[in-house]
């Protein structure tokens, strides 16, 4: 079994014997709050071994509740109550929970494969596990204007992510976040256009 880990306080941070010495709270408020509060104490307290379930439903989670919290301002802004919105629920949490699991996954092919030439098994579960839960970042992308601040910081945060878990420098976690993270924007606006980018930064609750 490989070992993760680094020294901390004269104790080693890992699996040794059975017993974990990461310390990471995996509840979605706790999980959130660390993310954007404090990126770096969060992803080096995070379990490698933990498996991807629980980021890959944080993920799912952040996703739709974008999608649903997203609606609900439009209908309290326009003061005009859609019964779709209703019927649309369950159709955007399978839309999510397909989703979600996929752009993680997506995104940490990308980072091993820039990283190494390829992916690979010992390491696609642990930064598997930290960019899912560096999506906390995108829970406020249906704020309007939350996306300018978002959006930069997401970045930052996904750097920090891979350069904790996979204990790299800071250059090697930057390259390997930001390129595929940066292709991803450029597909985006050059897909949608400057015009329809810059409001979807905007996000405005009329429209």
């Amino acid at each position: 079994m490989p070992r993760w880990g680094r020294r901390q306080g004269g104790h080693e941070n890992g699996r040794q014997g059975g017993v974990s010495g990461y310390h990471s709270q995996e509840g979605f408020g706790k999980v959130l709050r660390e993310v954007w509060l404090a990126p770096g104490r969060f992803f080096s307290r995070l379990d490698p071994e933990g498996g991807p379930s629980r980021p890959a439903l944080f993920a799912t989670a952040v996703f739709y509740l974008n999608l649903l919290l997203g609606q609900l301002l439009k209908v309290a802004w326009n003061r005009e109550f859609n019964y779709g919105l209703l019927t649309a629920a369950l159709p955007g949490l399978v839309v999510a929970l397909i989703l979600a699991p996929l752009l993680v996954a997506g995104l940490t092919m990308l980072v091993l494969t820039i990283l190494d030439g390829a992916p690979s098994r010992r390491k696609f579960g642990p930064v598997f596990r930290a960019l899912g839960y560096a999506m906390a970042i995108g829970f406020v992308l249906w704020i309007p204007f939350a996306p300018f601040i978002a959006l930069p910081y997401g970045l930052y945060v996904a750097t920090v992510a891979v350069k904790e878990v996979l204990f790299i420098s800071w250059r090697r976690a930057a390259t390997a976040a930001l390129v595929p993270l940066g292709a991803v924007l450029l597909i985006a606006l050059l897909l949608t256009g400057f015009e329809e980018a810059y409001q979807l930064l905007i996000n405005p609750p009329g429209e």
